[in-house]
């Protein structure tokens, strides 16, 4: 077990700032290598174990390709939220104590219900109300999501796309994507590199006519809901669903520290969503205090989503479903308030083809497309019926 000190803390959050600064400035390819190369040898004498290893993932597509030989040139915008997360790698192991704890969110912290009926978001928190992630949410869902969800990955043909990568094989390789076609539909299917330590697939929609059928399916199962819930109880503006995913998974060693949306400016937040869980197995979410000092573990539950919110580290906990022959499948939500002060924040958590990587505009004009505070028709695309 070993903790981030505070130097080390201190040096790590300098170098993401600096990153930012670098994506975002007019400086050429060449100078913007050099100086982040200068950055790393002014820093490696304090943190070198933690920062080499998350610069060679970094440096790559800041100079303008993913690695040193690059596999594809689609994505030139630096993934900072995986280099903050190299520096917690092994992190989730920071409890003084090796028990295994088993934390549920407590019963009575359902706190805030805000239209009378069946839509409830309350924070996560243990032991009395301990929030340990600010961040960490549950959304109570429309119980149609589920089943809407659940019909539509079987149609298409990705619930066994899923069981011939996890359960029957062989898995991707780690880091590798490829293109598929579902019902005639382009997605794509992407394996986490091999520091993700387990067998999990993302498959997303990999162009607009895609990702707005998938908007359908969430319209059909009372997502409109769920979205002005969300705009109600964080005050905003308006939200956009704006990348959609399904995640397979049969075995995981060790989960890996990560964030999903960072600085939104408490705007943005991801949904994942349960479709198929195995029963009678261990917490599914793994989630490190904001101070990291602690981890507690989640279990999952139908009909209810986990929302994760600005730099709020978790991980897929340890897990092996193989003896089973069983599988856990979520459909995952990125929600927003896209703005033009959080948009260039917002890009750099983008894992998959669509919405364009590094499109700005893309996603601006999509801003309020789904919810609107001010604007009634402002709604996920409605099913059409043949």
């Amino acid at each position: 077990m070993r903790r981030v000190g505070l130097e080390q803390h201190a040096i790590t959050s300098t170098l993401h700032q600096l990153l930012i600064l670098l994506q975002s400035s007019d400086m050429g390819r060449p100078a913007a290598f050099l100086f982040t190369s200068v950055v790393v040898v002014a820093a490696s004498t304090a943190l070198l174990p933690h920062v080499v290893w998350s610069f060679a993932s970094v440096v790559p597509p800041i100079c303008g390709c993913r690695s040193p030989l690059p596999s594809s040139p689609r994505r030139f915008v630096p993934r900072l939220q995986y280099t903050v997360s190299d520096y917690l790698n092994n992190l989730h192991n920071i409890d003084d104590d090796d028990t295994f704890d088993k934390v549920l969110i407590d019963s009575d912290a359902f706190d805030k219900q805000l239209d009378g009926d069946n839509d409830i978001i309350t924070p996560m928190s243990w032991g009395g109300g301990n929030r340990i992630s600010k961040n960490m949410y549950r959304v109570a869902l429309p119980s149609t999501l589920l089943q809407e969800l659940r019909n539509y990955a079987n149609k298409m043909g990705i619930t066994d796309f899923y069981r011939s990568l996890v359960i029957d094989g062989p898995p991707y390789n780690p880091g590798q994507e490829k293109s598929v076609s579902f019902q005639e539909q382009n997605w794509m299917v992407h394996r986490p590199k091999s520091h993700w330590k387990s067998n999990m697939h993302w498959l997303s929609p990999a162009d607009e006519t895609a990702h707005d059928d998938y908007l359908t399916i969430l319209s059909a199962g009372g997502f409109d809901k769920v979205l002005e819930s969300i705009g109600a109880y964080f005050n905003l503006n308006g939200l956009s669903a704006y990348h959609l995913s399904f995640i397979g998974v049969s075995q995981c060693e060790r989960g890996f520290i990560h964030t999903d949306v960072n600085d939104s400016g408490v705007m943005a937040f991801n949904l994942i969503i349960p479709l198929m869980l195995v029963e009678g197995e261990s917490p599914e979410l793994e989630i490190l205090s904001d101070d990291e000092t602690m981890t507690r573990y989640y279990q999952y539950e139908y009909n209810v989503a986990s929302m994760i919110g600005d730099d709020a580290l978790h991980a897929t906990a340890s897990c092996d479903y193989m003896s089973k022959g069983e599988m856990r499948i979520c459909a995952t939500v990125y929600v927003g308030d896209i703005t033009t002060t959080n948009v260039r924040n917002l890009l750099m958590s983008l894992t998959q083809a669509y919405p364009p990587v590094g499109n700005a505009k893309h996603l601006l004009d999509r801003a309020g497309d789904h919810w609107s505070k001010t604007d009634a028709s402002k709604r996920l695309p409605v099913p059409v019926h043949n």
